[in-house]
C-alpha cells in the first residue's frame, strides 16, 4: 500500500473534480524539472563530499584549540563555545551551500558542548547546566535553520527539562513530563498543517519526530530499571516513578482523545462501526499491557504515522512497538507453555481483526458501487 500519493494520482483527482484542465500535465512535467535542475544542480555524492569535508575542517579547528590547551581553562572553554556558537549561527544564517550548512552545523554543535562541559568544569550546581542546556535548546530553535539542528534541539530540550524535574521532583516528575511531550507528539502531528503555517514552519517535523524517540526512550528506561530486580551492573536509579499502571491508563486517554480527533478529521465519527471497535480495541490493549506503557505510546505513534503518512515516524512506531512487546511478553509472570498459548491468542485475535476490517471494506466498496 502506497503511504503517499504519487503526483499522477492528485493531477488526476484535480482533474476528475474539475479544479484544473486538461493541459495541467505537461504544465506540472515542466515545474518539476525545472525544480530538480534548481535543487540537484550538484549529485548527492559531491554534496555528501562537501559535507564530510565540512565536518573534517570543524574537527582540525577543534584540534588546534585542544592542542594550545584551552580545553584545561574553564573560562576559555566556557567563552570559547559562546563564541563558536554564535559565529556558527551567523554563518549558517549568511551562507549556502553543503560545506557551509555542515561547517557551521559541526562548528555550532562543538560550540555548544565546550560551553557545557566548560561550566561543568566550573563546578557550577547541575541545575545551572540543565537550565543553560534548557536556554541553548530553546535559542538554537529559534535562529538556528536547519532540520538536523531542530531535531538535536528538540531533544536537548526534552532532557533538560526531564533533569531539572528529576533534581526536583524525582522519577515522578520525569513521568509527568513524559505525559506532556507525549502530548505534544499527538497535537504537533494533529495539527501539523495549520502549526507548518505558523511560526514554527519547517520545525514541526523535527520536533515531532524528537519527542517520538524521547517519550519511548524514557519509558524504555523504565522497563530496564523494573526488569533488574534489584541488580544494578551499571548505576542505580533510586528515584521513585509513577506506578505504570497510572501511566498506562493516562497515555489511553491521550491515544483515546488522538483517535477521536482522526476520525472527525476523516469524517467517521458518527460511523458506529468504526469507533465502537477502536474504543474497545483500545480499552482491551490498556488492560492487556498496564504494567508496559510503552506499547500505548508505540499505538499512538503508529496510528499518528499512518494518519499523516509518515514513513519515518512508521518505522520509528514499529521498532518501539517490537521492543515494548518483548518486554511486555518477559513481563509475564507465567509459564512458558501460558506465555506461549498468549501469543497464538494474540494471534487468532488479530487475524479475527483483519478479517473483521476486510469485510468491512469489501462492503463499503460495494455500497459505493
Amino acid at each position: 500500500m502506497a503511504l503517499r500519493p504519487t503526483i499522477q494520482d492528485v493531477l488526476a483527482g484535480l482533474k476528475a473534480e474539475g479544479h484544473v484542465d486538461a493541459e495541467v500535465d505537461a504544465r506540472a512535467r515542466t515545474a518539476l524539472e525545472i525544480r530538480q535542475k534548481t535543487l540537484g544542480a550538484s549529485p548527492w555524492f559531491v554534496k555528501a563530499l562537501a559535507g564530510a569535508g565540512a565536518w573534517m575542517s570543524a574537527a582540525f579547528l577543534l584540534s588546534f584549540f585542544a592542542c594550545v590547551g584551552l580545553w584545561k581553562e574553564e573560562v576559555a572553554l566556557t567563552g570559547l563555545g559562546l563564541v563558536l556558537a554564535v559565529a556558527a549561527v551567523f554563518l549558517r544564517r549568511s551562507t549556502q551551500g553543503p560545506f557551509m550548512e555542515q561547517l557551521s552545523l559541526a562548528l555550532c554543535l562543538a560550540g555548544v558542548g565546550s560551553f557545557l562541559m566548560g561550566l561543568g568544569q566550573l563546578d557550577q550546581a547541575t541545575l545551572t547546566l540543565e537550565f543553560a542546556g534548557m536556554v541553548a535548546s530553546l535559542a538554537l530553535l529559534a535562529v538556528f535553520p536547519d532540520l538536523i539542528l531542530y531535531f538535536l534541539a528538540a531533544v536537548g530540550l526534552c532532557v533538560s527539562v526531564g533533569m531539572m524535574a528529576l533534581e526536583w521532583v524525582g522519577g515522578a516528575g520525569v513521568d509527568a513530563w513524559m505525559l506532556v511531550c507525549a502530548a505534544a507528539l499527538a497535537g504537533l502531528l494533529l495539527f501539523e498543517p495549520q502549526l507548518r503555517r505558523g511560526p514554527l514552519g519547517a520545525r514541526v517535523g523535527p520536533i515531532a519526530f524528537a519527542l517520538a524517540c524521547a517519550v519511548p526512550g524514557w519509558l524504555l528506561f523504565r522497563s530496564f530499571e523494573n526488569a533488574q530486580e534489584g541488580f544494578h551492573y551499571v548505576f542505580r536509579f533510586e528515584s521513585e516513578f509513577v506506578p505504570s499502571a497510572y501511566l498506562s491508563l493516562l497515555l489511553a486517554l491521550i491515544a483515546g482523545v488522538t483517535g477521536w480527533r482522526v476520525l472527525r478529521e476523516l469524517g467517521l465519527e458518527h460511523e458506529k462501526r468504526v469507533w465502537i471497535p477502536a474504543v474497545c480495541a483500545l480499552a482491551l490493549l490498556t488492560v492487556m499491557t498496564l504494567n508496559t506503557p510503552g506499547v500505548l505510546v508505540a499505538a499512538l505513534m503508529l496510528t499518528l504515522g499512518f494518519h499523516r503518512r509518515s514513513r519515518v515516524m512508521l518505522g520509528l512506531a514499529v521498532a518501539f512497538l517490537l521492543t515494548f512487546g518483548a518486554y511486555y511478553y518477559y513481563d509475564l509472570h507465567i509459564t512458558l507453555l501460558a506465555k506461549a498459548l498468549a501469543l497464538v491468542g494474540s494471534g487468532l485475535v488479530l487475524l479475527g481483526v483483519r478479517q473483521f476490517f476486510l469485510r468491512r471494506e469489501a462492503a463499503v466498496l460495494a455500497e459505493a458501487r
